[in-house]
């Protein structure tokens, strides 16, 4: 009997280490830090979430290296594509470790600022259907200059 509960011990203990190892990967929410920028078009798609009587999205540490692996990678290239590189919005999520079979994505050009490219994303039937899409909870948004100092702008959506 003592192997017995000496062997359960053991499993227990190893699962247990393990969810603190994936939940180590996890970045707690208090710990992500957005720019002045990124919290910006957070807080204006809320805004408009609200309008609509939805719940706001949370910013996700997955989704914010997705959207700010995107954003870099558009800018350095020079390119607004959704797919770049072979590589579409729910590969790029993947990669980033985030879960899930429903992802959306807003990219935006050479608007100046948080409220500009929201308001664009807005005034685009497309666009703006993924901002208010009710199935989304979780958010990840980035913006990134180009040589020319043009920012391209991400928003990847997503629940887990």
């Amino acid at each position: 009997m003592n192997r017995l509960a000496c062997l359960l011990f053991a499993i227990a203990l190893s699962f247990f280490s393990g969810a603190r190892a994936c939940n180590k990967n996890d970045a707690p929410r208090e710990d992500l830090k957005l720019t002045a920028d990124e919290q910006a078009v957070v807080d204006l798609t809320n805004a408009e979430r609200k309008k609509a009587d939805l719940q706001p999205l949370k910013p996700n540490p997955q989704l914010m290296e997705a959207a700010r692996g995107h954003a870099q990678n558009m800018a350095k290239q020079d390119k607004l594509e959704h797919v770049l590189d072979d590589k579409t919005p729910a590969d790029r999520t993947k990669a980033a470790g985030y879960k899930s079979g429903t992802i959306g994505e807003n990219i935006a050009w050479n608007q100046k600022s948080a409220k500009d490219v929201v308001v664009g994303w807005m005034g685009s039937e497309m666009h703006r259907d993924n901002i208010l899409r009710k199935d989304y909870t979780e958010i990840g948004v980035a913006v990134a200059k180009n040589e020319k100092g043009e920012p391209y702008w991400v928003q990847v959506f997503g629940k887990p």
